[in-house]
């Protein structure tokens, strides 16, 4: 099983995949195996979570900008640490479908932003890195 501060990012980087604009390009991209993975992924999270009204709520909204990501992922990651079933299976599903995505050439270092805080995503043949930044520095060579 994975350890509280896995579990966490997991459940960061899902919500910012699953629930944001941000990977749309990505998705748009996807093939049509990969998009039924993503659908699955996403249909097997909102029925865990369809009991609590606050997190459909925020899922329901049309504007990323509007959704509380936080709150969707503090629920989502308590549904995760109380039954580790569902915690594996979003997880294998989750890194299914970015195996897809990179094999597709799609899925390379994804970073998602939201909360104040950047998650990155790095993918090498399958294995999936995330990294949390508090504060990022940007270099610009002219």
């Amino acid at each position: 099983m994975l350890d509280p501060i896995s579990l966490t990012t997991l459940a960061t980087s899902i919500v910012g995949f699953v629930f944001t604009a941000a990977s749309t390009t990505v998705i748009e991209k996807a093939t049509e195996a990969t998009l039924e993975k993503i659908k699955k992924l996403t249909q097997i999270i909102r029925e865990k979570l369809q009991s609590n009204a606050d997190v459909m709520a925020e899922l329901d909204k049309a504007d990323d900008q509007d959704k509380d990501l936080e709150t969707i992922r503090f629920y989502l990651e308590g549904e995760m640490r109380k039954n580790k079933d569902f915690a594996e299976e979003v997880r294998s599903l989750y890194e299914e479908i970015n195996q897809d995505l990179e094999k597709e050439g799609q899925g390379s270092n994804i970073m998602y932003v939201y909360g104040g805080n950047a998650f990155q995503q790095n993918q090498n043949q399958g294995t999936i890195k995330n990294y949390n930044a508090q504060t990022m520095t940007f270099n610009e060579k002219e």
